[in-house]
């Protein structure tokens, strides 16, 4: 296989010896290399005769199936073979290889299944990540789970890991994988750049590149162009409003398009024809738009971003990195020379991030967390990250998997359910695996199969009906599918056909079959319980998740008290969500099939009109109330309960703060300090401790006044042992006796503590005042005998040396009654005057 690409001329060529010298040694391999160099379709075949391979598989990652088709096929081209010999590909509703294949192309997807199925990867005897720069959150997962697989399982030789990019910014992956990399200087043609500016104010990003390429025609009136804008809706909005030569045809090119379709926009055109692709980001990696030397950029794209306050993903126009920026360009410049327009400024260029953003730290993490309990990692930390996901989305995912009832609790510890065991092996999102498999329990699985298939990608039915059940009775055949639907129609039964050959087989329904207006509803609150929605009196919607959504025109659904909401989206303007696709919910389904959701709770609010607590019995749906019953009393655990939120959310402000407990506080804060194993009593850990430490302590208050006679030195005592409160009152005393006898106060607010005193009183003192057994030097206030302050220091013998003088002959005029002698180390320490010491 080597021979025959070893000769094709392109830039990786050169570098395959020292590839397959470095893997010969190193299992990890880092490979940069620009667009055009020949990476992706000539590494993996120049591979395939290894030795340490052992006859086992090369596998390779691309992030998107029309750059996976593509390189499989110009792979099989290379070495005069059909698709599906030597080498095939894997991906979601499109297969081909056969016994014979030893070099597979599969959507990063289909790496987490394959582990499901052989956590070892024991056939597998190269990993390759292409464009890895794009740090999707199924790549960087399955990064984690091979690297993770490799340690564990022992296999000789082992599994090899390469990653590869024309930009991956190369030092942290150098030192996450203790290798070095491999870079080409690759083959791309020279490509001017030229920087539009950013525009007018307000003006639509369709319409400046409608202009744009009206002016790149009239410039290269021989080019293909391609266009890259962010979304389907920029899309549609610049094929409308452009007049283009009459051989130019217009060729969208986005991921919810048929691989056919996308496949017209990558193919050369006939004779005599110009091409104007129309793409998103899909179009940025592993693929060469055939006669394109012309790149028109818009500099945006559209990326899901997940809400961790609403735990839920939103469509954001972002703006690309630099390292997307000039994968983009390099698309102009893959075969001849090329042109590229950028809608921007170049100063706005160098502002721009270097490298995007790791999807895992700004993505919904329900998947990884489900995908990681499945493997029996309980623990994100359990494993070494590239990139470790945020905890705080960690845990919302954990609390979501709960709610689906994938995962269970015992204690502080989750572990993963029968039913979380069973979604994890279906293809889907987890709130569609739970609906999948809860509609296969109510007997419905066909139902629940279409509707996930529609969930699972952009609908195009959602645009003109928000109702789901025009979509499910579309795919059911109950009304006609619209030509202009039905390569939909087609692809989404293949994909609900897909998700019923995953689900359980032989698994009897038990749950009773919901009627036929009640399904879509009951399905949809099954995987969104959080979106479940009730109208309100002043109209529009609330979630059960607390916010507020309506639709945004009048539409028949409006009429429905109860929704349950498939897809909400913000708008620009608007303070709640918008409802983009939802069905009706029958609430009498909280008695049956939703009685999961619903929750019983004994809610205490402090009625500020009586001065004392009132306790109510609340049946809810996540924040949506159903009814509420007043009780006649509130118990003690309630009461408290409320005390503690009360406390907590005033930031311990309505405790009351004597000077006692606040003076105990500094002393354990500087102790604390000094010596490990003292309690911090900060506010962030006292607000996070509260139950532990003040709940006992609120058991016997009635309302919020009594909180002024709350004992709070003795609940904060309550944090030390008994050795530490006495260590604390003999190392850090009240008081410290100074040389005259006098008793004075020390003052803790301050660090390092104060001792203010009257200066004659300290003569004779040869050393610095001190507690804590001599590590903490107070700073002493020395004080004229009105006491106002003279001189502040923490170095007594230095102030008699050096400062003292100065003083007394300042202050000896002023307050002759008293004594300043020439030499104060000696002198006696007195609290009176000449007159009264004498006495």
């Amino acid at each position: 296989m080597l021979s025959k690409v070893s000769n094709l001329g392109l830039p990786i060529c050169a570098l395959l010896d020292e590839i397959r010298a470095h893997l010969a040694d190193e299992q990890n391999l880092v490979l940069e290399a620009p667009t055009g160099a020949g990476k992706t379709t000539v590494v993996p075949i120049a591979l395939l005769e290894e030795p340490w391979l052992h006859d086992r598989k090369i596998i390779m990652l691309q992030p998107r199936r029309i750059a996976a088709k593509n390189a499989a096929l110009r792979m099989a081209a290379l070495i005069n073979e059909q698709i599906g010999q030597t080498v095939g590909y894997r991906m979601r509703l499109d297969t081909k290889i056969s016994a014979a294949t030893r070099l597979e192309v599969v959507t990063e997807g289909i790496l987490l299944r394959m582990l499901q199925d052989d956590p070892s990867l024991s056939d597998v005897g190269l990993l390759i990540f292409d464009e890895f720069h794009e740090r999707s959150l199924d790549a960087d997962l399955g990064l984690t789970l091979a690297l993770n697989a490799r340690s564990t399982f022992e296999q000789d030789p082992p599994l090899r890991i390469m990653l590869m990019s024309a930009t991956l910014g190369t030092d942290e992956l150098d030192a996450f994988l203790q290798t070095k990399a491999i870079r080409s200087e690759g083959k791309l043609f020279a490509v001017d750049v030229h920087y539009l500016g950013s525009g007018k104010p307000r003006e639509r990003i369709a319409d400046r590149v409608a202009r744009a390429i009206q002016n790149a025609f009239m410039k290269h009136p021989d080019s293909s162009i391609l266009v890259f804008l962010p979304g389907q809706g920029e899309i549609r909005q610049v094929a409308t409003q452009l007049e283009v030569p009459d051989r130019v045809a217009i060729r969208p090119l986005y991921g919810d398009l048929s691989l056919s379709q996308q496949q017209q926009a990558i193919a050369p055109s006939p004779q005599g024809e110009l091409k104007l692709v129309l793409a998103t980001n899909i179009a940025e990696t592993s693929l060469t738009i055939d006669g394109v030397d012309v790149v028109i950029d818009s500099g945006l794209e559209r990326k899901p971003q997940f809400d961790p306050s609403t735990g839920m993903s939103r469509l954001a126009t972002v703006k690309i990195s630099q390292a997307s920026s000039v994968q983009r360009k390099g698309r102009a410049g893959r075969l001849r020379p090329g042109t590229c327009y950028r809608l921007w400024s170049e100063s706005e260029q160098q502002q721009r991030t270097t490298q995007d953003e790791p999807e895992i730290q700004n993505a919904d993490l329900s998947s990884l967390v489900l995908q990681l309990f499945a493997f029996g990692v309980y623990h994100s930390n359990e494993l070494g990250w590239l990139t470790p996901p945020p905890a705080g989305s960690y845990e919302q995912a954990q609390d979501l998997l709960l709610k689906l009832c994938a995962l269970e609790r015992s204690g502080s510890a989750l572990s993963l359910t029968a039913h979380g065991n069973a979604m994890a092996r279906i293809s889907a999102h987890p709130r569609l695996a739970h609906m999948l498999l809860m509609g296969q329990s109510a007997g419905a699985s066909e139902s629940a199969a279409h509707l996930a298939a529609v969930l699972s990608d952009r609908d195009p039915i959602s645009q003109e009906s928000a109702d789901m059940r025009t979509s499910l009775e579309y795919l059911s055949g109950e009304v006609p599918c619209p030509s202009v639907f039905r390569s939909w129609q087609k692809r989404t039964m293949d994909l609900a056909k897909q998700f019923l050959r995953q689900m359980p087989r032989d698994t009897p329904a038990r749950l009773p079959r919901p009627s036929q207006n009640q399904l879509t509803g009951f399905l949809l609150a099954s995987a969104y319980p959080d979106r479940i929605a009730r109208l309100r009196h002043s109209g529009g919607y609330q979630l059960a998740n607390g916010r507020s959504c309506e639709f945004d025109k009048p539409n028949a659904l409006g009429k429905s008290k109860w929704l349950a909401v498939a897809e909400v989206g913000g708008m620009a303007g608007r303070r709640g969500d918008m409802i983009r696709s939802a069905a009706p919910l029958d609430p009498a389904l909280f008695e049956t099939l939703l009685a999961e959701q619903v929750t019983d709770s004994t809610v205490v609010d402090w009625d500020s009109k009586t001065g004392r607590f009132i306790a109510e019995r609340r049946t809810s749906v996540g924040a949506l109330s159903l009814s509420k019953e007043r009780l006649s009393d509130v118990s003690d655990e309630a009461r408290t309960e409320k005390l503690i939120a009360l406390t907590r959310e005033a930031d311990l402000s309505n405790l009351p703060w004597s000077d006692k407990a606040v003076e105990f506080r500094n002393k354990v804060r500087l102790m604390s300090r000094l010596e490990t194993g003292w309690p911090s009593l900060e506010s962030t850990e006292l607000k996070t401790t509260l139950e532990s430490w003040l709940a006992p302590y609120l058991l016997t208050i009635k309302n919020l006044s009594e909180l002024k006679k709350l004992d709070l030195l003795s609940a904060l005592q309550s944090l030390l042992s008994w050795e530490q409160q006495q260590k604390l009152s003999s190392e850090l005393p009240e008081r410290f006796e100074v040389p005259s006898g006098s008793k004075v106060k020390i003052n803790y607010s301050e660090d390092p503590p104060t001792l203010p005193v009257k200066l004659q009183e300290m003569f004779g003192s040869a050393e610095s005042p001190s507690v804590a057994g001599g590590r903490v030097h107070l700073l002493v206030h020395l004080l004229s005998p009105a006491g106002r302050p003279l001189q502040v220091t923490q170095d007594l013998p230095s102030f008699w040396s050096n400062s003292y003088d100065a003083v007394k002959k300042e202050m000896r005029g002023r307050y002759p009654k008293h004594p300043w002698p020439d030499d104060p180390t000696s002198a006696t320490p007195t609290r009176f005057t000449k007159h009264r010491s004498k006495r």
